[in-house]
């Protein structure tokens, strides 16, 4: 029974465990080296976790950022239907596309006195 354990433990069964006859290395340096791979393994885990969180967080902005986009889209849609229907109805009646008329040849006329003003200076 001392032989096997001497076998089992690399040394003498009375020297104290952990002692090595061959020169390699104690239980004690191997704990320890387990010890520093256990704390690598946890040290990795927790930044792909660090890492994990991040990517959901910017997940979960980027949806609040594009569920935000397709509101202000369908209230841009319905304000340019309102926008197109009035037109419509504007230019409909001749009264009323006399005026548009006026008014597109004034901002016109006013876009070219403006550019001539400045393009002079």
């Amino acid at each position: 029974m001392p032989n096997e354990r001497r076998s089992l433990f690399g040394g003498t069964s009375s020297g104290g465990a952990g002692t090595s006859g061959g020169g390699g290395f104690n239980q004690y340096e191997e704990e320890r080296e387990n010890d520093r791979a256990v704390d690598e393994i946890a040290n990795r885990a927790a930044a792909l976790k660090r890492i994990t969180i991040d990517i959901q967080e910017e997940a979960e902005q980027q949806q609040a950022l594009l569920d935000n986009m397709g509101n202000y889209m369908d209230k841009s849609r319905g304000m340019v239907g309102k926008v197109s229907s009035y037109f419509n109805k504007v230019l409909k009646e001749n009264r009323h596309r006399r005026y548009m008329y006026y008014v597109v040849g004034l901002v016109i006329f006013f876009l070219v006195l403006y550019r001539w003003m400045f393009s002079r200076g």
